[in-house]
């Protein structure tokens, strides 16, 4: 049986490489490469993971540095619209994990269409849906949802210190995104939260403020809903703070040493418990980016506190912490390679810790265009009951596009 399904990953991964070899770009790029007629790399050191550049791009509002007065609107240049795709092989193994079901087949993973641009002068924009599509064979569902929806005012009064961006977006809180990670397993500290609480894997509501220098300092703050469970009728009451440094040129994503420090404080209520009163939650943070030679290692630490109510049958208030080291290696513009290492630490009487090992690699015959492959092995410990913990085997092998 293990032969057989060694073969058939091989036979995806195959495929793949067959697809890779006889495909023909299409005319379209994605949004702003066809925009700017630039490549991709322009702003992705590996689509869909940031450069130094892109990720100054995108805190400027979606304008090139520098050239703000040059901008095109969304009225004077090509259709704003995009669109992010991936399919292959997948094979996903559990065991001890009652409700999780096995998966060893091709299929079709997902669908985001993707809108963007300038308005007018420092003033920008970004809409994500994922559209509703019902799971079936070959298909992996997906629940349609605006992901992102949010303007964007950049540099006011002249200032980069001062920008400003309201709707629905990933935070800045989060040092590494999850919207935009090298791989399809998840940072799990970024997953870890109460039933229907703060997950830093989630985009949020609200508004947050945020600014750079010349000196390598950054900062970000944000007023945001936070958790499922508040109500219409709670007044936002999440809060987070966010300081950054970067050390030498660059912005510490592919050149420079960027370290940082975040903070939050939130509220929420138990699951279930549409009338219960609020309760506290905080998460406190330190991260680090740095760079030698073609090699980054990104590196996450966060603690939480959340009180005892919002953890089904907990005894006391809940301390956790985790993180993750994340190292990538581009040998070449078309080629990157990552390992990470995930790990959570729970309470002794939760006894749910989780672990995760994380290795893949992504080659790129076009910009957009990349031949995936990854393996990770999960694994939870078994909960205050004790027993087999439970564990998961992941290997993919598929084409990830945008067009």
């Amino acid at each position: 049986m293990a032969n057989r399904r060694l073969r058939l990953v091989l036979a995806g991964g195959f495929c793949a490489v067959l697809a890779v070899a006889t495909w023909t770009p299409a005319s379209a790029v994605p949004l702003f490469a066809r925009k700017y007629g630039f490549n991709c790399t322009m702003c992705h050191s590996n689509f869909p993971r940031l450069n130094d550049y892109g990720w100054r791009y995108r805190l400027n509002g979606y304008q090139l540095p520098g050239q703000e007065d040059n901008e095109k609107t969304v009225l004077e240049s090509g259709a704003p619209f995009a669109a992010r795709t991936s399919a292959g092989y997948n094979y996903d193994k559990f065991e001890n994990t009652p409700d999780a079901e096995d998966v060893n087949q091709f299929q079709i993973n997902g669908l985001d269409l993707l809108s963007a641009g300038v308005l007018g002068r420092n003033m920008s924009y970004l809409v994500v849906y994922p559209p509703h599509i019902s799971a079936s064979s070959g298909v992996v569902g997906q629940e349609g949802t605006l992901e992102s929806a949010n303007l964007v005012f950049a540099n006011l009064g002249g200032s980069r210190w001062l920008n400003v961006r309201a709707g629905r977006f990933e935070p800045l809180y989060v040092a590494f995104s999850s919207k935009r990670a090298l791989s399809v397993s998840p940072y799990e500290i970024y997953d870890f939260s109460p039933p229907r609480g703060v997950a830093f894997s989630d985009n949020q509501d609200g508004i947050e403020v945020y600014g750079w220098g010349r000196n390598g300092f950054e900062y970000a703050a944000g007023w945001l809903n936070g958790s499922g469970t508040n109500k219409q009728s709670d007044t936002a009451s999440d809060f987070y703070v966010r300081a950054a440094k970067v050390f030498g040129r660059g912005e510490g994503w592919t050149v420079g040493q960027r370290v940082g420090l975040v903070g939050y404080w939130g509220k929420a209520r138990p699951e279930g418990q549409p009338e219960a009163e609020r309760q506290s939650l905080s998460r406190y943070g330190i991260d680090a980016s740095l760079n030698y030679g073609h090699c980054n290692l990104a590196l996450e630490w966060l603690k939480g506190n959340d009180d005892r109510s919002l953890w089904a049958d907990a005894p006391a208030d809940v301390d956790w912490r985790g993180g993750f080291a994340e190292l990538t290696y581009m040998p070449a513009y078309d080629h990157v390679g990552f390992l990470r290492y995930d790990k959570v630490d729970t309470p002794a009487w939760a006894n749910a810790d989780v672990s995760r090992w994380t290795i893949g690699w992504r080659y790129y015959p076009q910009d957009q265009l990349a031949l995936h492959l990854e393996w990770s092995r999960r694994t939870q410990d078994a909960g205050p009951e004790g027993g087999c913990s439970a564990t998961e085997r992941f290997l993919t092998a598929r084409l990830d596009f945008a067009f």
